[in-house]
C-alpha cells in the first residue's frame, strides 16, 4: 500500500493532501491523532467531504502495532492458561509412570491439551 501511495503521489491533484497524510502515518512520522486532526481540518476547510471524526490514537503506527501484538499475546496466554489441581497432577503422573499412558491418551482421559500434560510431567 505504501509503495502504491508513493507511486501515485506525483500524479494526484485532488487527493494529494490526503495521500500525503496517509504516507506520513504509515511511515511513522505522525501519530493517529495527528493524522485524524489533519483529515478533520481538510473536512472543515471543505477540501474533503465526510464527518468530523473523534478517536483516541495517540501512537505512531509502529508503536500501535507493537502494543497491539503485546496485548494479543497477553490475552492468548490468559485464554490458554489452565490450572491443574495437585490431586489431578498426581493422578496424571501415576497414570503416566505406572500404566505407561502416552501424552495423547492422558490428554483425552483428563480433558486437557497435550501441552498441559507435558507441563505437568515436566517434559519438553
Amino acid at each position: 500500500m505504501l509503495r502504491a501511495a508513493k507511486a501515485m503521489l506525483p500524479y494526484v491533484v485532488k487527493k494529494k493532501e490526503d495521500l500525503q497524510i496517509a504516507i506520513d502515518y504509515i511511515e511513522g512520522r505522525i501519530t493517529g491523532n495527528e493524522a485524524l486532526n489533519l483529515f478533520n481540518n481538510e473536512v472543515r476547510m471543505g477540501r474533503r467531504k465526510g464527518k468530523i471524526r473523534e478517536a483516541n490514537l495517540p501512537y505512531k503506527r509502529h508503536e500501535g502495532l507493537r502494543l497491539s501484538k503485546l496485548e494479543n499475546a497477553r490475552k492468548a496466554r490468559a485464554a490458554y492458561a489452565v490450572s491443574v489441581s495437585d490431586a489431578i497432577q498426581k493422578e496424571i503422573r501415576a497414570d503416566h509412570w505406572r500404566h505407561k499412558l502416552s501424552f495423547v491418551k492422558l490428554s483425552m482421559k483428563y480433558g486437557c491439551s497435550v501441552s498441559v500434560i507435558r507441563r505437568v510431567l515436566g517434559a519438553r
